[in-house]
């Protein structure tokens, strides 16, 4: 038992392809490592392309996995949008329940981050030799890090760049993806502290809402949910699915669609959701939002503790 665990995931017992010659087995389909070694190479896709995507898993306690079967459901979708070896959903759950059985971080919250790439680069000397087209996989669970919060955020409107028709027109861009690239997002995050503000709002060059650097974007208006449709090009947030689920069990309408930034300011409230957490928030820009404290503390004890109830609710990919 460990307060940060670490492994590499067995390529030939999670994906859809046959084990590499010579490779690790495991009964767990993973294999623990020191996690204060190195554990990436250079001549991974991953790393050098940042040619892959991850997942990243509240575990409430230490012990229960949020939104898992969401996630794993997602998983298995990159897989097939980045074609890649089909991953087995049945074998990445089995690996999770035992790193979390691994994990002793009392009553830490921690993330479980999963980390799947295109592999070895077969351009290189390196990469020839091991086993070119295999994903590789990691994944950490590490109670030692800093907790979540739910303390109000300020949030700053910031052009995305493209307009809201550009997933549509342009899908190579792969807008939807959680990828492993957070070049744009981790600026943006910089850019909203010179702002003076906690987090970015991304918005399209046509005045669409998109999302924030690590979250979805959701606003109540009255008694309905909205949140932007993620065939914009944004990813299909679960904590967002979560929060529309708790919204059901409450007899609230939910509802996806293009939000321009006019109107999600127009909000009666607004929250970020990401990582198994929803998160008030007080402004973005120079508009400023009630804060209910009570709706977002009962929120997450239903998301975190109510799981049987919320998956009756839950939109499936």
């Amino acid at each position: 038992m460990a307060s940060i665990v670490l492994a590499r995931g067995v390529a030939g017992e999670l994906f859809d392809v046959d084990s590499p010659k010579g490779g690790p087995t495991s009964e767990s389909h993973l294999v623990y490592a020191d996690p204060n070694l190195f554990q990436v190479s250079c001549f991974d896709l991953g790393f050098s392309r940042g040619d892959g995507f991850f997942e990243a898993i509240s575990v409430i306690d230490g012990k229960i996995p949020v939104s898992l079967d969401l996630h794993l459901e997602r998983l298995v979708s990159h897989t097939r949008t980045l074609e890649l070896p089909l991953a087995k959903i049945g074998a990445f759950r089995e690996a999770c329940r035992d790193m979390i059985a691994r994990f002793d971080g009392k009553s830490r919250d921690p993330m479980l981050r999963i980390f799947i790439s295109r592999g070895f680069d077969p351009k290189t000397g390196i990469g020839k030799e091991h086993n070119p087209g295999v994903p590789s996989v990691w994944m950490y669970m590490d109670g030692e890090g800093t907790e979540h919060s739910t303390k109000p955020l300020s949030l700053s409107s910031i052009s995305s760049g493209r307009p809201s028709d550009a997933a549509k027109l342009y899908p190579y861009l792969l807008l939807g993806i959680k990828s492993m690239s957070y070049l744009v997002n981790m600026s943006a995050e910089r850019e909203a502290a010179r702002r003076g503000a906690d987090d970015v709002v991304f918005e399209t060059t046509d005045g669409f809402a998109l999302e924030c650097t690590h979250a979805a974007i959701v606003a109540r208006y009255g008694s309905a949910w909205v949140t932007p449709d993620p065939s914009i090009g944004i990813v299909w947030s679960t904590s967002q699915r979560e929060l529309f689920a708790y919204a059901k069990r409450l007899g609230m309408e939910t509802r996806y669609e293009k939000l321009s930034m006019e109107r999600l300011k127009k909000a009666d409230e607004v929250y970020e959701t990401r990582g198994g957490w929803v998160i008030p928030v007080k402004q973005i820009d120079d508009v400023k939002f009630p804060v209910n404290e009570e709706f977002v503390k009962e929120a997450n004890l239903a998301i975190h503790y109510e799981q049987p109830e919320q998956e009756k609710y839950w939109e499936h990919e």
